[in-house]
């Protein structure tokens, strides 16, 4: 299963760099159960079977300690809980930011939104509940209820974040903050913000893959002790105080570790020693170091249409469509994108690039294992190519892939290539189980890979204005003819078609959906909901 961090093409996010917006009922909505894997639960819980959670199924505690974290990639995410008489407080972090939710209520209510964050930056997130058992002064109890997700353009991860080589700092999602934690940013302007603990047993864990670590801390005459664990072991206990104060202070580091995934625990004590005022323990970040010198490598067929995600030997690829690439050592870590349109060929402090029929080619996103691209329209439109990934300096393999006149393929809603397709409503409003496609309606199917259009437009520039496709594309629903009113690029958007049908009358329950050009055919993984 390929990790895939192009979100929900739903978003916009990706396709016009940040610079444009698709309407708002585009901000399609994935519920995570609470028993989906992407929650990582530690400590007691319970299950709950009422009716009146959705699903009928609900996940609780008032344990002190207990946690659930839910990784996800999107734009947003919202916890949906229960208000209940006998409900405590709640410290919920968001890419290590803590906030207090107060799950009290006069009387009980089932399916309530707890918490809720939006337009969030395109990538993976980390959302943690930590229950504290404590309650606010009309709480009888302290019961936190889990019942289920709602994530804004994604999906929940399965496995967690991990941090890739480079400099980590205290608000990534490859860290998992546990008890009470605050966000200071004027202990040192210029390093950003920094978290802080001086409650005993709170603490930061860090999730990375490479062969050393370095924790970086704000160290002061009011700094304390901090136990330090590797992979679960108990390995140092520091002593962060220091005078004068200074900040981005390496306070513990390791090397020579085995190239593979790490988990590190900064644990507060509570204590401090004899000089110093307090036991507060700082967080600045850490340094994850890896193999030097690396180079970049693409996966064997790791070039692949980035709506269907479609493996080897369908994974042709026509010009102007959008593609994703999968390696290795693409960047140090983090995710790099194009701030600009036309989008740029040159992403991060590395320079990062791509080649591909002779020159460098546009570049939505790029993280250590996937970049998103356009291939460029100069391609032709049969034959290979060679494409290499350079990166730090550093050139990949050349890998061939296969040129076709199209492509086509049909974007979902949770961009894993298989499911519920990125199909609208003449109002916008996205086609779904509680609002199907109805016989006679015209409805719109967002993709790639259909090939030219006329008029033409510049590789990595958004379609600027009406235009249709080169060639005929036909729709299917239900195995039957969908009558295809237009077909051509959206504008304002760089590589993503939109093919408006008219929905075949009879069809009910879950369809497959289909779009064709050229004498290829989108892969039939790709459904909607129909009514008559």
């Amino acid at each position: 299963m390929r990790s895939k961090h192009f979100p929900a093409i739903l978003s916009g996010v990706i396709l016009c760099a940040g610079l444009c917006s698709l309407p708002h009922a585009l901000a399609a909505q994935t519920r995570i159960e609470n028993n989906d894997p992407s929650i990582a639960y530690s400590g007691t819980w319970y299950a709950n079977t009422s009716s009146s959670n959705f699903n009928s199924t609900a996940a609780l505690t008032n344990f002190k300690g207990a946690q659930a974290v839910l990784t996800f990639k999107g734009t947003g995410v919202t916890w949906i809980g229960i208000l209940d008489p006998g409900n405590g407080i709640a410290y919920v972090y968001l890419d290590g930011v803590m906030t207090t939710v107060d799950c009290y209520g006069p009387s009980t209510v089932y399916q309530q939104q707890m918490f809720a964050a939006h337009n969030l930056a395109n990538g993976t997130h980390t959302l943690s509940i930590y229950v504290p058992h404590v309650r606010d002064p009309n709480g009888s109890g302290s019961w936190v209820w889990i019942d289920s997700f709602l994530i804004d353009n994604g999906s929940g991860v399965t496995g967690g974040n991990f941090a890739g080589a480079g400099m980590v700092f205290d608000n990534n999602p490859a860290l998992n903050y546990t008890g009470y934690w605050f966000t200071n940013s004027t202990a040192d302007p210029s390093a950003g913000t920094v978290a802080l603990a001086t409650d005993a047993n709170s603490a930061v864990s860090i999730n990375f893959n490479g062969t050393g670590i370095t924790w970086l801390a704000y160290r002061d005459q009011y700094s304390g002790i901090a136990n330090v664990f590797l992979d679960g072991q108990m390995v140092a206990t520091v002593d962060t105080y220091l005078s004068p104060a200074q900040s981005q202070t390496p306070a513990w580091s390791i090397s020579g570790l085995a190239m593979n995934a790490h988990t590190l625990t900064i644990q507060v004590t509570g204590t401090h020693d004899s000089a110093s005022s307090d036991s507060w323990v700082w967080v600045d970040g850490f340094n994850v170091t890896g193999p030097a010198g690396a180079p970049p490598t693409v996966n064997t067929n790791g070039v692949v249409n980035a709506a269907s995600f479609a493996p080897a030997p369908n994974n042709q690829v026509a010009p102007g469509q959008i593609i994703s690439i999968f390696g290795n050592n693409f960047l140090p870590s983090g995710q790099v994108s194009s701030t600009s349109i036309p989008l740029a060929t040159t992403l991060g402090a590395a320079n990062l690039f791509v080649t591909a029929c002779g020159q460098n080619i546009p570049l939505f996103t790029a993280t250590p294992a996937q970049i998103n691209a356009q291939i460029p329209w100069q391609c032709p439109a049969s034959g290979t190519t060679a494409i290499t990934v350079s990166s730090g300096g550093q050139t990949s393999a050349a890998q061939n892939i296969t040129l076709a006149a199209a492509s086509p393929a049909i974007f979902t809603e949770a961009a894993s290539g298989t499911g519920p397709g990125a199909i609208l409503h003449a109002d916008n409003s996205l086609v779904s189980t509680s609002s199907p496609a109805r016989g006679g309606e015209t409805v719109a199917i967002y993709g790639t890979g259909l090939g030219p259009t006329t008029p033409a437009f510049s590789t990595g520039a958004a379609a600027s204005g009406s235009n249709k496709t080169v060639n005929t594309v036909t729709a299917s629903v239900g195995g039957r003819a969908a009558t295809v009113v237009f077909s051509g690029l959206s504008a304002g958007l760089v590589g993503l078609y939109q093919v408006n049908a008219v929905m075949p009358s009879g069809l009910s329950g879950t369809q497959v959906v289909t779009i064709s050009v050229n004498g290829a055919t989108s892969p039939a993984s790709v459904t909607l909901f129909a009514a008559p």
